[in-house]
């Protein structure tokens, strides 16, 4: 779980660039008007497994989905929801980390605090001492 700007936490999910623009699509589908099933699967593409396996991510990333009368509504705004999805892994190299970091914004020192946490190493821990040899019992 990470931080959000809120202060809420939020899920760590991981997901493929494929995952991350197809649920882009779909908030910015649902969020033109209701739509049907129908009409999304054919929109996006996709088959009905994947359509409930992407309705039950945003509802776990907090974008929330009214379903009434077979027609599917986005309950925020575009925007609104585009803060709460997921975004897959960049890449980013350290010194790429590093200068995004340095930015004056709330994101930017998300990202410091994660680089921080990455290269901050703590002492070596002290080795406890040789264990004691067990003694064999005597049957």
């Amino acid at each position: 779980m990470t931080d959000s700007p809120s202060g809420r936490r939020r899920p760590s999910i991981h997901i493929t660039l494929a995952r991350a623009s197809r649920l882009h699509r779909l908030i910015l589908i649902l969020g033109e008007s209701p739509r049907t099933r129908d009409v999304v699967l054919s929109q996006l593409g996709i088959g009905l497994r994947t359509f409930y396996r992407e309705l039950e991510l945003l509802a776990r990333c907090g974008v929330k989905v009214h379903h009434k009368d077979k027609q599917y509504t986005l309950m925020a705004t575009v925007e609104q929801a585009e803060g709460r999805l997921p975004f897959p892994d960049p890449q980013l190299s350290f010194s790429e980390m590093a200068e995004l970091a340095r930015c004056d914004c709330e994101s930017a020192r998300r990202l410091s605090r994660l680089l921080a946490s990455v290269t901050s190493h703590p002492g070596p821990t002290p080795k406890k001492g040789p264990r004691a040899k067990k003694t064999a019992r005597p049957k």
